[in-house]
């Protein structure tokens, strides 16, 4: 067994991260072993492409682009976004499936962050807006949107509307969870959902590692947030408000918190009302 790999294995984190600082660039060959082997387990392959995201070369990308939806979960997506290549491009599109089987709505929202003609990622993208799986069409209006196609704020308004509490959730995590959408030219189609009437307990709260996975809360820390809770986040961070309170991914804010966002908003020149989405029928 390779050392690397009996390093994982052990549990040994920190002897396999002085290890790969060691080696560098050099690492990358025995990466691809490890991944490539039909023995190695799911937890090591995935820890092994997670130390590919410390060696951000085109090979290092390459091998990331060839776990992705593989085994490299999302140290996979992660180190793409952080390492974008437009040569890993054609191995992520030869991964997608029709979109009446595309189900992986992430490969669709790496594809659009590298670095390729604007129109190409369109052109490949757009089909996907009519896909099967609810989640694969979301991905595709997130890629659309920071494309800016026409047309794709006006249907991101929609879906934030929606009446699926599941939907409403996923559609809120992206924002959450992928920094090329934490920009302030998404601040307004977030503004009404700090209005949103869903009652408590309609999105639960998850744990980001610092590996890029991710975990539910312990049962001690479990709770539930309300999508205006997950939508001031956003904002206060995107913007960087100063607000007088703790901005955390746990915590339920109250009318008056959410009352002094709103009007910092204003004070800042977007337009804002106490209206939240009207409830539209998930599609």
């Amino acid at each position: 067994m390779l050392p690397l790999a009996q390093m994982i294995q052990k549990r040994d984190g920190d002897a396999a991260q002085a290890y790969v600082d060691r080696q560098n660039i050099g690492i990358i060959p025995e990466i691809r072993v490890i991944v490539n082997d039909p023995k190695t387990d799911s937890t090591t392959r995935d820890i092994a492409y997670g130390y590919l995201r410390r060696v951000r070369t085109l090979d290092s990308a390459l091998l990331l682009a060839q776990g992705l939806g593989e085994g490299g979960r999302s140290n996979s997506v992660l180190g793409l976004i952080e390492n974008p290549r437009a040569e890993v491009y054609p191995i992520l599109k030869a991964k997608l499936l029709p979109p009446r089987e595309e189900k992986n709505k992430k490969l669709l929202l790496v594809m659009v962050q590298m670095p390729v003609p604007e129109e190409q990622r369109i052109a490949d993208i757009k089909p996907y807006l009519e896909a099967s799986y609810y989640e694969t069409r979301y991905g595709a209006l997130f890629g659309l949107a920071l494309l800016n196609e026409p047309g794709s704020l006006e249907r991101m308004a929609h879906e934030l509307g929606t009446d699926r509490r599941q939907r409403k959730q996923d559609f809120l995590t992206i924002f959450y969870e992928y920094r090329a959408w934490r920009t302030p030219k998404f601040v307004p189609v977030l503004i009404p959902v700090l209005n949103d009437p869903l009652p408590l307990e309609d999105i639960g709260v998850r744990r980001r590692n610092e590996d890029g996975s991710e975990s539910s809360m312990t049962p001690e820390e479990l709770r539930y947030v309300r999508a205006w809770d997950y939508a001031l986040n956003i904002i206060v961070k995107t913007l960087k408000l100063d607000v007088p309170f703790k901005i955390a991914d746990n915590v339920t804010y109250s009318k008056a918190q959410r009352d002094l966002v709103k009007q910092k908003l204003r004070d800042l020149g977007y337009t804002v009302t106490d209206e939240p989405y009207p409830v539209t029928a998930a599609q």
